[in-house]
């Protein structure tokens, strides 16, 4: 999969999305930092329960940015996201890159992905998307949430280390993560998220969705 080769938007590319939630995007009480975890692609059987476990274990919430057609292959997973208290996004129907995309088509995968994902809060796949699909979705009434800091859980040639590292660093009051819900990043994820987990919430950090 062609990911953004990066681990946080550059600054002047902000400018074109002026609306878009990016990180840091809330007032936050620096005596109770929040951290927010988001899980993009699913969900998938087994992986994303073992997330939601995760989770539990520090009475966290998070935002899974969801497929429409994994939600429908499996609605009762994605009826466990909601009723453990987490929120869910708009990640389109089927994961289309919206730079590479036809307008139109890419418009309707997201509207079709809207029919089985109530929520107004959209990604695009792969973080991209061009100035006038952002536009128009604005005007029917998405908000797009990129992120302060992605993890690169999908990739299997980083070492963990690297990555753990990367994200602890990058991890400050208000920052949006980006994890994976997927089969590829599953035996990353398996690996450095309860480490994450464990070592945000030892520096006092609680763990929230993202509610606009």
């Amino acid at each position: 999969m062609a990911f953004l080769r990066h681990y946080k938007f550059p600054k002047w590319l902000k400018r074109f999305y002026p609306n878009a939630i990016w990180g840091f995007f809330v007032q936050t009480n620096a005596n109770q930092p929040k951290i927010y975890l988001t899980f993009d692609d699913g969900p998938t059987p087994e992986v994303t329960q073992w997330v939601i476990e995760q989770l539990d274990k520090y009475q966290a919430k998070a935002t899974f940015f969801c497929i429409g057609k994994n939600v429908k292959n499996h609605p009762k997973i994605y009826q466990q996201i909601l009723g453990n208290g987490h929120v869910v996004g708009n990640h389109s129907m089927t994961h289309l890159n919206g730079i590479k995309s036809e307008h139109n088509s890419y418009m309707q995968d997201v509207l079709a992905a809207k029919q089985v994902i109530n929520s107004k809060l959209f990604r695009p796949p792969y973080g991209k998307s061009t100035v006038l699909q952002y536009k128009e979705l604005t005007l029917q009434g998405f908000k797009f949430v990129f992120w302060s800091h992605l993890t690169y859980d999908f990739d299997d040639s980083l070492s963990s280390k690297k990555r753990i590292k990367k994200t602890l660093k990058q991890s400050k009051n208000g920052s949006i993560l980006v994890f994976h819900d997927s089969e590829k990043a599953f035996p990353q994820l398996k690996h450095d998220l309860p480490i994450i987990l464990a070592e945000l919430h030892q520096q006092g950090f609680t763990f929230e969705s993202i509610k606009v």
